[in-house]
């Protein structure tokens, strides 16, 4: 049987579509330029462990009353996960398993560890909780999608490969077998703005699309600093 052809996600041009559709209602509001950046920690879903994680970009920020902003932006989102005491079979040089005196497969420990670096385009709308002369909190949610433009992975125990690539070997985080460039997904901010226009928040990207053949997905959380002019 042949299998079924996926068709590519069609999230892009969608959410572009709303982006414009929206921004066509903007001009009657006040706009503000914004500044954004963060650090935090990143992984996938399964059983990876987290990595450091990194956020810097640009943005406008559209009123349509004194609580509803809409919010995109295009960022630098720096993610990434660590797969550490993998347990793998030892093979010998002509890629082999191997066994001890009592007839046991000798077994060997890998570790992979990646960075991913993506273009992010946000589309958040913000609600505004007044506290204070000038002070909100702030909670943000909407979708973001992002396309992988760098990386790199670096294997550790691999005895699948030649000579020396036993003990340790780079690679492209996207250019490995059944990996994919573009992600989406949902993003989530719990903030406080300083009457100074400065809001710190919580904020979470929560990854839909599969980063590989076996549907790893990203996450990632990291602590922001957005200023609007």
């Amino acid at each position: 049987l042949t299998p079924p052809i996926m068709k590519t996600p069609r999230i892009f041009p969608s959410l572009l579509l709303l982006a414009l559709a929206l921004l066509c209602v903007a001009p009657t509001a006040a706009q503000h330029f914004q500044i954004k950046a963060g650090g935090g920690f990143a992984r996938h879903y399964k059983d990876s462990r987290i990595v450091g994680a990194f956020k810097a970009g640009v943005g406008f920020e559209y009123e349509f009353n004194q609580r509803w902003t809409f919010n995109p932006a295009l960022c630098l989102y720096g993610k990434g996960w660590r797969y550490p005491d993998q347990t793998v079979p030892f093979l010998n040089p002509d890629g082999q398993p191997e066994y001890d005196e009592q007839g046991n497969q000798r077994m060997s420990v890998m570790s992979r560890t990646t960075t991913a670096n993506y273009i992010e385009l946000p589309l958040v709308f913000n609600y505004y909780q007044r506290v204070g002369e000038g002070r909100y909190v702030v909670l943000a949610a909407g979708p973001y999608v992002a396309y992988g433009i760098s990386g790199k992975s670096v294997t550790k125990g691999d005895t699948s490969r030649p000579g020396s690539e036993k003990m340790y070997y780079e690679g492209k985080a996207f250019k490995e077998p059944g990996v994919k460039r573009f992600d989406a997904g949902l993003q989530v901010m719990l903030g406080y703005q300083f009457a100074s226009s400065l809001i710190v928040g919580l904020e979470t990207d929560l990854g839909v699309l599969p980063y590989n053949a076996a549907a790893d997905r990203n996450i990632s959380g990291i602590v922001s600093l957005s200023y609007r002019f």
